[in-house]
């Protein structure tokens, strides 16, 4: 019987979500923040309010596998988006175009979500992060073909490891973060679909996190080279909530799904 970790926060106050990098993979989930914006409202809750750090512009290679327009060439890339974002639903969501530091978490945060080329930057992230600047961290990571979601805690004596926990060896090597001269050489440095795939198994786990008041992966791992072309990883035991302890009500209730009634063998009418 798999595990489930239930959700530490109220889903239907205003929920604070950190985006770190709005590349290739950032920029595609930006679009799904929205989309589960709108659901958490439409469902009594009070949405999402959204920060964008990234301190790099838009570039013409950018073009062929992020979420960019050729007019943005030129412009940041976080303030780009978020003014799209904001046009589009009537948001008031913030750009920033630099690196976050420690000073931007001194609030905590709900969720903060990485997307980011390299394990340095990753262990940067964490620092800053410390044991109270979110009560998740959501990390996106890929190379060529491959990558990974995970999702960790950075309080509580039992919680679920983040990514520097989980791949520590994979998080001190250096990433191929090269600039790309060409579309060419960046699509034969990289596969077209590895970050609208990495985007929408960090969407879906959080959208399943946040609609539902909890979930069973901790982590999902993508390969789009293999035969087994997703994978996800459960949770591990959970501790048991003290008696008096709320559990968060779900916006969306988990709907059991009935085993079919066998079908009833007609008579055939006599010859």
């Amino acid at each position: 019987m798999l595990c489930m970790h239930l959700l530490t926060f109220n889903p239907r106050e205003r929920l604070l979500i950190t985006l770190i990098g709005v590349g290739g993979t950032g920029s595609l989930i930006l679009t799904h923040l929205v989309r589960l914006d709108q659901a958490i409202r439409a469902l009594g809750g009070q949405g999402l309010q959204v920060r964008a750090f990234d301190p790099d512009a838009v570039s013409e290679t950018n073009l062929t596998r992020q979420n960019f327009a050729p007019a943005d060439v030129g412009r940041n890339k976080a303030v780009v988006l978020v003014e799209r974002c904001n046009l589009f639903a009537g948001l008031t969501w913030q750009a920033f175009p630099r690196c976050a530091t420690s000073t931007d978490f001194q609030r905590s945060q709900h969720v903060v979500i990485s997307c980011v080329d390299t394990g340095q930057a990753r262990r940067e992230i964490g620092a800053a992060l410390g044991t109270r600047g979110a009560h998740y961290w959501l990390d996106c990571g890929n190379d060529a073909a491959q990558g990974q979601v995970v999702l960790g805690q950075l309080q509580g004596a039992v919680r679920l490891p983040h990514i520097l926990e989980v791949d520590p060896s994979g998080m001190q090597g250096v990433d191929d973060d090269r600039p790309s001269c060409s579309a060419l050489e960046a699509l034969t440095r990289q596969h077209l679909f590895i970050n609208p795939a990495i985007a929408l198994q960090a969407a879906q786990l959080l959208g399943e996190l946040l609609l539902h008041a909890g979930t069973e992966v901790q982590a999902v791992y993508v390969n789009l080279r293999g035969v087994t072309r997703v994978m996800a990883k459960a949770v591990g035991e959970q501790p048991r909530l003290p008696q008096k302890a709320k559990r968060a009500v779900p916006l969306l209730p988990t709907v059991q799904q009935r085993a079919p009634r066998p079908r009833r063998s007609r008579k055939q009418p006599a010859a």
